[in-house]
């Protein structure tokens, strides 16, 4: 058994270097497809956090009219610290305001004399409402309505960003259905390919072939090298492609990481913590791919 094996080994490799620009070809492609596959999943790593790192950003702004109550402010902060879908809630006091929107405008004249003309502060307290999600908002706002605080309150402004949220997964989707399209068509010249390099080995080794039934060789022995053959091509491929991920996403993390203000997205850490089940399950996926290319192939052409 082990003589047997040995043989087939030596024979798929003098497949492979027979066919060696074919074979080189296969492996090509077998990574661009594993490169879409693993780009796509990285566009979705990406796209959880950006969608995460905006709804941190969501907030509700509740003004409350000048002059009212300390204690109605702290009771209405209270209140909403009780709602499970509040994550946290900022009092600002009239005094903060009227230094904020000061500092807002030093650079306008006009807004800060005409501030000045006013005499009092003509802010009242602000809160600042920041929720788990922007699904919790209406709710939020909602509640604001109870009629023990809608009096004190003047207004309320829902920084919404729920516009910037569908348009980031619109064009995810977009991008997604784009990449899944690429890489059916990278997999299916890919097998044309796996397919058209079995059908060089069978001509290649047809006299061989031959030689090996006449002295009694079994029909699992002659096939066995063309599949052993693409078995390597998928793990040849597999393994390019993750020594090509690891250095790009440890290059790329730093970029998103400076893109959401220094927020970690994980990246290197996700694929460390999951790399042999992530490159593992595409390698058998590829490699059960190209044995069925393999099959018609040696289904049509070789006749043993």
């Amino acid at each position: 058994m082990f003589v047997s094996i040995l043989r087939i080994t030596k024979f798929a490799g003098q497949n492979f270097w027979r066919n060696f620009w074919l074979s080189l070809i296969t492996i090509s492609m077998l990574v661009l497809t594993l490169l879409t596959i693993n780009v796509l999943l990285v566009l979705n790593l990406v796209t959880d956090k950006a969608i995460e790192y905006v709804e941190q950003r969501i907030e509700v702004s509740v003004y409350f009219n000048a002059g009212v109550e300390q204690e109605k402010v702290t009771n209405t902060a209270g209140y909403l610290r009780d709602l499970p879908q509040v994550r946290d809630v900022e009092t600002i006091t009239a005094a903060e305001a009227y230094d904020r929107f000061q500092v807002r405008h030093a650079g306008d004249t006009a807004i800060l004399t005409s501030l000045e003309e006013i005499g009092d502060n003509p802010f009242g307290p602000t809160l600042v409402v920041k929720a788990f999600s922007a699904n919790d908002f209406p709710f939020i706002l909602s509640a604001l309505d109870n009629p023990q605080f809608r009096d004190a309150i003047r207004d309320k402004d829902f920084s919404s960003y729920e516009e910037v949220i569908s348009r980031i997964r619109y064009t995810t989707d977009r991008i997604r259905l784009f990449g899944l399209g690429l890489s059916v068509i990278f997999l299916l010249i890919a097998m044309l390919i796996v397919f058209n390099t079995v059908r060089m080995g069978i001509f290649t080794h047809r006299e061989e072939i031959g030689i090996m039934k006449l002295v009694g060789a079994s029909n699992w022995f002659v096939r066995a090298p063309f599949l052993l053959e693409v078995i390597g091509y998928s793990l040849l491929s597999t393994v390019i492609m993750a020594a090509l991920m690891y250095p790009t996403i440890a290059f790329m993390e730093t970029r998103f990481d400076s893109y959401f203000d220094g927020q970690a997205t994980h990246l290197l850490q996700y694929f460390e913590m999951n790399g042999w089940m992530i490159f593992g399950a595409q390698f058998l996926a590829v490699a059960l791919i190209s044995m069925i290319a393999t099959g018609f192939a040696m289904r049509k052409y070789l006749k043993v």
